[in-house]
């Protein structure tokens, strides 16, 4: 009985690029080259950790589209929320029809309670999947170590550095 060949991947055409973007590597010629070099390593040296950065890059780039959906209302979500109007009372029969004959009979039939509550120990969704970001990011750093040299930590993206070529 023969023992099945683990499987072998190869990069993809974007995968040079979705590194360099999670990884934070800048855009110069020596950062890209040594880029292509730990990649080339990888595929020569632990052809299944190719496979392995290839998951974690597709789970990085769905992270990515889930971050980019949440509206402000997802990030600010409450835990509850109440709405209740004003109960009791006699109900007019038959009801008035118009904002104006309600007025006349009764304004508070016109007030609304709204309650909700946050939960301000617990994160956001933005929060969550960021961690979650950074856990793929972290994996992909252990496979390419000497990417991390090339990393740029925080940067800010009002100050640049001036690159001669």
């Amino acid at each position: 009985m023969t023992q099945p060949s683990p499987p072998t991947c190869s990069w993809r055409p974007g995968d040079s690029e979705a590194l360099r973007i999670a990884l934070s590597i800048p855009v110069t010629s020596a950062a890209l080259s040594a880029l292509n070099r730990e990649m080339a390593q990888l595929q020569t040296e632990y052809p299944t950790g190719v496979c392995t950065a290839q998951r974690h890059l597709d789970a990085i780039a769905e992270l990515d589209q889930r971050l980019a959906a949440l509206t402000p209302d997802d990030l600010n979500a409450p835990i509850r929320s109440s709405r209740k109007g004003v109960a009791g009372g006699v109900v007019p029969n038959p009801l008035p029809l118009s904002k104006l004959a309600v007025v006349e009979y009764a304004t508070e039939l016109l007030l609304e309670e709204t309650e909700s509550e946050w939960n301000p120990a617990g994160p956001s969704p933005a929060v969550v999947l960021g961690k979650q970001r950074s856990q793929h990011i972290g994996q992909l750093a252990l496979l390419l170590p000497r990417l991390q040299n090339w990393r740029q930590c925080n940067p800010d993206p009002f100050q640049g550095a001036l690159v001669r070529g």
